[in-house]
């Protein structure tokens, strides 16, 4: 959690928030649909939003390497810098993990594994709601 905090709008930098676009506007806190008693719903300030929707084929396994470059923005792929991933509990950010280091060659990739569920539900972490 304090890595990340200090992480927010540092230059070298990006956090990357793997949840769907309702969980990211803060129009939800888990991914079924349901508010946490206590938490706050939204993202990281600073934070690029970079769903890992369409990974996976219909059989289950990943795309090809091709299309899986396609699906993430040009900033996540191409930079140099590190790059810490968040979903709710850390799955999505682990297989967001996998795909672009060990699939797409993408350095300095980390996980925080804390992700929404204790950043979310912890005061005085800033949170950001475009459409609170």
């Amino acid at each position: 959690l304090a890595a990340v905090r200090e992480a927010i709008g540092q230059p070298g930098i990006t956090l990357m928030d793997v949840r769907s676009a309702a969980e990211y506007a803060g129009e939800r806190f888990w991914p079924s649909g349901g508010m946490e008693p206590g938490g706050r719903a939204g993202h990281m300030p600073s934070a690029v939003h970079q769903p890992v929707d369409g990974l996976y084929r219909e059989d289950g396994s990943f795309r090809p390497v091709a299309e899986l470059r396609y699906l993430f923005a040009p900033e996540v792929l191409d930079g140099s810098g590190e790059l810490i991933t968040y979903c709710t509990i850390g799955g999505r950010a682990a297989t967001a993990w996998f795909v672009l280091s060990y699939l797409l060659d993408r350095q300095r990739v980390r996980v925080y594994d804390g992700s929404w569920a204790e950043w979310g539900r912890t005061p005085g972490t800033p949170v950001e709601a475009p459409n609170p």
